[in-house]
């Protein structure tokens, strides 16, 4: 079946864009570091970018962000009503992806929780980034920053990792480390990207500003 242009073009015209691949990357490095099979791994890697790149068009479309990676957002290239149902077919491809691992030979049980950790880094993601649009009707604490970054960043780098690891066969006390990384890579991650908003050489220089986004910035000179 081919799909119709104004959903296969705008999902691969963003997908091509670039980006560090940090999320399949970790569940590969994960999953090899813990002796894993990384053929395994790899449909939830895929899954996980995926995942990431979804939740970036949707971003833009909330943020009105008109560039991604200097080109133009998929909202701004395609249309805001594209946009938003190439972002809604990402999000079933995650699934989708996830749930072909039966074909490479991993259990079933494996899969379910695959599916489980998925659901939650999403929804936390979800909440993460309602809390970092309704601050821009309030000034947050540093206290209110953190837990914002936690669920809207951390959740979901934490996700790959954790797969990669339940794929390997890793047992609960390794779960459970990695799942406190999470609690602390994702205010990391969040800062980094909240001064990289400063890049003069950036055509995103100073949106968050623009849009009026806490910033842990933000936080410290208000407060």
């Amino acid at each position: 079946y081919n799909y119709p242009p104004n959903l296969y073009k705008p999902a691969w015209y963003h997908l091509k864009s670039g980006g560090k691949r940090v999320r399949p990357i970790s569940a590969i490095i994960i999953c090899k570091t813990l002796g894993g099979d990384t053929k395994k791994v790899m449909p939830f890697a895929a899954a996980c970018e995926v995942l990431h790149q979804w939740l970036l068009i949707h971003d833009d479309i909330e943020d009105g962000d008109m560039y991604r990676r200097e080109k133009l957002s998929v909202w701004k290239k395609y249309g805001i009503g594209n946009a938003i149902n190439v972002g809604d077919f990402m999000s079933q491809k995650v699934y989708e992806m996830i749930l072909s691992l039966k074909n490479k030979g991993v259990e079933e049980d494996i899969i379910i929780e695959l599916l489980n950790l998925t659901v939650e880094a999403t929804i936390k993601t979800g909440k993460g980034q309602a809390l970092d649009m309704y601050f821009k009707n309030m000034i947050p604490n540093e206290g209110q920053y953190l837990q914002m970054t936690r669920l809207k960043t951390g959740a979901y780098l934490a996700l790959p990792m954790l797969g990669g690891a339940l794929i390997a066969g890793a047992n609960k006390k390794t779960i459970n480390l990695i799942k406190g990384y999470g609690e602390f890579i994702g205010p990391a991650y969040q800062i980094i990207d909240d001064v990289l908003d400063f890049d003069e050489k950036s055509k995103n220089f100073g949106s968050d500003i623009k849009e009026g986004k806490r910033t842990l910035m933000v936080v410290h000179c208000i407060s």
